[in-house]
């Protein structure tokens, strides 16, 4: 009788550990493909703007624009000197609008460029002026953006730091007295945007934006200007609207979380390449690559070069069309409440399970003891003008160690699958598989570059024909030795399985054992009609994950 209480109890205690098993293979599961911060979701509500020459004094500008777009802007943007006083009915028919007003407010006069200088404003004799636009704006009552001494990292204006004994923080010195007087005067509907160009000419270390920020107390936006210029100069050539912005919105993202962060000035030329097509890619680039963008302004001018949406009507049938995307916002009231949440830390995990070795064969059904990265919906797209979805591409990443390798396997959706005639370095260019990870469990995980122990892996599919599928470590410049790397096509949907391994020895002598956590990240790089890379699926970081350890998840060995 007791054996026979003994032998159900024993029953008992194994349906209960099978039971907690696949609990937490759930829970396993759910930290593996569940997106762990704001990074993953889908950019809505980019507030729009425009400046037009002749507005807000004549609104019959910015109804026209309106009319030929068919969208209301949120903030209208024009210039003012220093010899004028507050334009308060101008800011008014902004208001009336249903707008928020945005004065670039320049610390010179249009008469006389030499007027002011920064020390002049520091020493406090233009404080009456100042003054008294704090006063006005605080009658005036309603919210304003103001962007004194805009672009100072150019060598055009008397107040840029290369007119300035090169000194950033001179112009530090001169944007906080601004806001302190405005500050005293009780002006809070005031909305300071520092603004520097998105690049810095000179391109000198005293002249980078960075060391000219004048501190979270003082700025309520940060704005970049940036134009693509095409070959209207003979110094321009064409480029695209992400590497104007991204990389600059990126960074303020990182170094100030809670600011807002709007393009002040923007525009495109006819010359030297496509406009049209330039301005349809605008509403996939803020969604992926430069979620960081909370506003635009349009320069609509036709200046140095035609910016003007209407330069052509290919042009101008393109805005159109843009501005029916829902990524678009007109409210003027909900964008001068806007707020950014503080940002947190958390991270994703992932596992990689133990194993007694792996055959790099196609067959993935020894890899379903251990729960996959899942990335199948728009949160993980990063990089890249179109996706069409789970079809286009997605994917399951799998991962299992033990004291000799890395294994890796993939099973991807891939409606054109393993286009990837790449080799060596250049695999990321096609259909492939990107790692990154460290071997030091203990590096700073908020570092923002490689170190010494840092490794981004490639895995290329090849064409299924004669280019083979590869392995490239990029720091090591080379194939690591004694990898072996398996890949074939499949359909139904199409797509691809992939295999592989690395060995553990090629990066040191670092080897996991279970409890094991590394810093850890991973992509799916997507080539279809162009045979380069289009588009890219990102677990935990973002476009920058190769190059920044501070946006990557975490791998936990099991």
């Amino acid at each position: 009788m007791i054996n026979e209480r003994i032998k159900h109890l024993n029953e008992k205690l194994k349906q209960y550990l099978s039971l907690l098993s696949l609990l937490l293979a759930a829970v396993c599961l759910l930290h593996a493909v569940m997106p762990a911060s704001a990074e993953h979701l889908v950019k809505q509500g980019v507030f729009l703007g425009v400046f037009r020459e002749g507005a807000p004094h004549n609104m019959n500008y910015i109804k026209q624009f309106e009319q030929w777009v068919g969208k209301k802007p949120a903030q209208i943007m024009w210039y003012q000197d220093w010899a004028q006083a507050f334009p308060k009915e101008d800011a008014q028919n902004v208001i009336n609008y249903g707008a928020v007003p945005h004065i670039v407010w320049e610390p010179w006069y249009w008469s006389d460029h030499n007027k002011i200088k920064l020390k002049d404003i520091t020493s406090g004799k233009w404080d009456g002026y100042i003054t008294s636009w704090a006063k006005a704006v605080k009658e005036f009552g309603h919210p304003i953006f103001l962007r004194p001494a805009h672009e100072f990292n150019m060598e055009g204006y008397p107040w840029g730091i290369v007119n300035n004994d090169k000194d950033p923080q001179l112009y530090v010195k001169a944007f906080r007295h601004i806001v302190d007087i405005f500050k005293r005067e009780k002006a809070t509907n005031a909305k300071f945007v520092w603004s520097p160009m998105n690049y810095s000419f000179p391109d000198e270390s005293w002249n980078d934006w960075v060391k000219a920020y004048p501190g979270n107390d003082y700025v309520d936006w940060i704005g970049f200007d940036g134009y693509n210029w095409g070959t209207t100069q003979s110094w321009s050539d064409w480029q695209a609207l992400k590497y104007l912005f991204r990389d600059q919105a990126r960074k303020a993202r990182k170094l100030w979380p809670a600011k807002p962060i709007m393009i002040a000035e923007f525009a495109a030329s006819e010359k030297g390449g496509d406009k049209a097509a330039w301005i349809k890619e605008i509403p996939q680039y803020l969604r992926t690559s430069m979620r960081d963008i909370d506003a635009i302004n349009w320069f609509d001018l036709r200046k140095e070069a035609d910016w003007r949406i209407n330069s052509s009507e290919r042009s101008l049938a393109a805005f159109k069309q843009i501005m029916k995307d829902p990524v678009f916002s007109s409210s003027g009231e909900e964008l001068a409440s806007l707020t950014i949440p503080a940002e947190k830390t958390t991270r994703s995990v992932t596992y990689a399970c133990r194993t007694g070795g792996v055959k790099l064969d196609g067959n993935l059904a020894e890899w379903q003891q251990c729960p996959p990265i899942v990335m199948k919906d728009a949160s993980y797209f990063k990089e890249g003008l179109s996706w069409g979805g789970p079809t286009d591409l997605s994917g399951k990443v799998y991962l299992m160690y033990d004291q000799n390798f890395l294994y890796l396997a993939a099973d991807v959706t891939d409606k054109i699958p393993m286009i990837n005639k790449k080799e060596r370095g250049d695999i990321w260019n096609g259909d492939a598989i990107e790692i990154v990870f460290t071997t030091d469990p203990s590096a700073n995980s908020n570092r923002d570059s490689f170190e010494r122990n840092d490794f981004q892996v490639g895995f290329g599919t090849g064409d299924g024909r004669a280019v083979k599928p590869s392995i490239w470590n990029w720091q090591r410049r080379r194939s690591p030795t004694g990898s072996e790397i398996f890949a074939k096509r499949v359909d139904n949907p199409a797509g691809y399985i992939l295999e592989a391994k690395i060995p553990w020895s090629f990066f040191g002598s670092f080897v996991p054992s279970a409890g094991t956590k590394i810093g850890f990240d991973v992509a799916l790089d997507d080539a279809d009609y162009s045979g380069e890379r289009e588009r890219q699926l990102i677990w935990n970081g973002d476009y920058y994950f190769y190059r920044d350890p501070g946006v990557w998840g975490i791998l936990e060995f099991k």
